[in-house]
C-alpha cells in the first residue's frame, strides 16, 4: 500500500465516522431514546479516526 493510498484510506475512515457520527445525532435528536453510551463510542470513534489520519498526512 503507498501513503497515497493509506491517506486515502484513513481519509475514508474518518468522513465515514463523521456520517455515521452525524446520523447518529439526528437520531438523538429526534428521538432521544438514543443511548447516550451509544453516542460517547460513536465520539470516541470519530477522534481515533481524526487521530490516524493526521498521523499519516504528518501532523503529530
Amino acid at each position: 500500500m503507498t501513503k497515497q493510498d493509506l491517506k486515502d484510506a484513513k481519509f475514508k475512515e474518518h468522513v465515514d465516522a463523521v456520517e455515521k457520527h452525524k446520523a447518529l445525532l439526528e437520531k438523538l435528536h429526534l428521538d432521544s431514546n438514543t443511548h447516550l453510551d451509544e453516542v460517547s463510542n460513536s465520539l470516541q470513534r470519530l477522534a481515533l479516526t481524526l487521530e490516524e489520519y493526521l498521523k499519516v498526512i504528518g501532523i503529530p
